[in-house]
């Protein structure tokens, strides 16, 4: 060992960087607080604007899905209403028409790459349940405080109206 140059842990430099602040910025994948996006996250609310300005449930009072936001830039998302009509797999051709229109109406998954500029995150589409949306790219308002994720959405809105969703860690 050098006196110059002190053998330091690779946990030391870590923890020494996240108190000053410098793992915010790598990789753009944190909030402007410091607190990063990445990780998974549990779907708590999904309330989409009305004509009116009132909030309404999008997929009905208890949503579920998942948030996922890699480091490596990977995002996934699936959400859906809890209760959904049965499809029968692999092709849901036992199901009608009715059952299969509201399966997907209570539905949305997608999967792509995003990036974090300040309050906002941006999530381009590589897959989507809704095929039109494949090669664009999503802006999110997002804020982060404690365990909970708040993202409100930005034209384009998939259902023509803003929402606001919250995500606590999973």
């Amino acid at each position: 060992m050098n006196d110059r140059f002190p053998l330091i842990s690779r946990r030391r430099v870590l923890q020494a960087t996240a108190s000053i602040g410098v793992l915010a910025g790598i990789g753009g994948v944190a909030s402007a607080a410091g607190e990063g996006v990445v990780g998974a996250w549990s779907l708590e609310s999904f309330d989409e604007e009305t004509r009116d300005g009132s909030m309404k449930p999008r997929f009905g009072p208890h949503p579920v899905g998942y948030l996922i936001y890699t480091a490596s830039g990977r995002v996934s998302a699936t959400l859906s209403a809890a209760h959904r009509p049965k499809l029968i797999a692999p092709d849901a051709a036992s199901s009608t028409v009715e059952e299969r229109s509201e399966a997907l109406r209570n539905f949305l998954a997608y999967a792509g790459t995003y990036r974090v500029r300040g309050d906002h995150v941006f999530h381009t589409l590589e897959t989507c349940v809704f095929t039109n949306l494949v090669g664009t790219t999503l802006e999110r308002a997002f804020r982060i405080k404690g365990d909970e994720l708040t993202i409100r959405t930005l034209p384009p809105y998939i259902w023509g109206n803003a929402s606001t969703l919250l995500w606590r860690r999973a």
